[in-house]
């Protein structure tokens, strides 16, 4: 008998699909600037999103990407101790090519009775990052390979994430064959990019990870179904790109439960897809609106209360008449509710909610309070 074929959709967050929908030509320009000299623009790039907008699936596939094409990856995300982490995974993905022994330091002789040598193997405490990097670098350099690092959820926060900016803008004046691939909220990358000592990301290409259009959600959607040995008729593809919206995590678990309910046929039928994005809607947000529900305070849910107001777009000057503050306290929780990722700023003063539904979510959510 023939083995039952895989459900191709993926609902885990940051897991490679098997269908890059509407990311064609990220990858393809990412594939040849990893097949270059090393000197493409696109080695520096940072990714921006809301969460589910795919951002740490990008990344992981970039980095096997790279390794496919002969570089080293070190794979991290955003924290206290990824400085660290960086050249833990470094010497794991490349121990073929580089001594990661820490280099000896003589301790002491002894002359009597007889003589001895003690060697000292801790690393120089005051020896810096970058110049850690540095001997790790020349040793890949001279067996011609190239390293990718890969930051996901980027904190500007972290003293770290400077320390690792500014070494990589020498090793790129050096003409060091480095890649730096970062992705985060909005919020965290806009701040990453403004700091001083960080200003040569603003050099870095940039990518916008909006929803993906209907015609690409309808392309990609039938090819994974088809991957999976699975077709479906044009109404059945009508109903599923009306309820994933252009939203990539709505794709992947509208499919999976597409898929799993027609698992004993080869044919997704519309019913099938009604009944799945009903399930589908239930676990988005339970996975992703309810946690960041639950974590605002009352004043987040004022400030988004008096968002409401606006059909899409609110200007910030009129928030503060909206909820009798003063200008301080609204740009305040802008602040905080941009962190979260859960609204966004496309022009100076004019805020909207940018994670995908969450809007409607909030919406009925406080008519149920009230």
């Amino acid at each position: 008998m023939d083995e039952p074929a895989e459900n191709p959709f993926t609902p885990i967050f940051g897991k490679i699909p098997a269908y890059m929908a509407g990311r064609t030509d990220l990858v393809d320009e990412m594939d040849f600037a990893l097949k270059g000299s090393g000197n493409d623009p696109a080695l520096v790039s940072v990714f921006v999103g809301a969460r589910g907008a795919g951002k740490t699936a990008l990344l992981s596939l970039f980095a096997n990407m790279a390794e496919e094409n002969g570089w080293v990856s070190a794979r991290v995300t955003s924290s206290p101790d990824m400085l660290e982490e960086i050249l833990l995974r470094i010497n794991r993905g490349a121990s073929h090519l580089i001594d990661g022994t820490p280099k000896r330091k003589l301790a002491s002789v002894s002359i009597a009775p007889i003589g001895s040598l003690s060697w000292d193997n801790r690393e120089d405490a005051k020896t810096s990052w970058r110049t850690r990097m540095d001997d790790v670098l020349d040793q890949l350099e001279e067996a011609g390979v190239g390293l990718v690092v890969t930051i996901d959820e980027v904190d500007p926060d972290l003293d770290e994430m400077t320390t690792l900016v500014t070494a990589f803008q020498h090793f790129l004046d050096e003409n060091r064959k480095v890649a730096l691939l970062m992705a985060g909220l909005p919020y965290g990358l806009t701040a990453l990019l403004a700091g001083k000592t960080t200003s040569f990301l603003r050099r870095a290409t940039r990518h916008d990870l909006a929803s993906i259009s209907d015609y690409e959600v309808a392309e990609a959607f039938r090819i994974t179904m088809e991957k999976g040995g699975k077709a479906l008729d044009d109404e059945a593809l009508t109903v599923a790109v009306e309820a994933i919206g252009g939203f990539p995590y709505m794709f992947q678990l509208l499919g999976y439960r597409a898929w799993n309910l027609a698992s004993d046929r080869t044919q997704v039928t519309a019913a099938d897809i009604r009944s799945a994005a009903a399930i589908a809607q239930r676990e988005l947000e339970e996975r992703v609106y309810e946690a960041t529900y639950y974590e605002l305070t009352e004043a987040d849910r004022a400030f988004l209360t008096a968002m409401l107001e606006d059909s899409r777009t609110t200007k910030q000057a009129a928030l503060a008449k909206r909820l009798g503050k003063q200008s301080g306290h609204v740009s305040r929780y802008k602040k905080r509710l941009l962190k979260q990722g859960i609204i966004s700023e496309r022009a100076k003063g004019q805020l909207e909610f940018c994670l995908p539904g969450f809007r409607e979510f909030f919406a009925a959510r406080e008519a149920e309070v009230d």
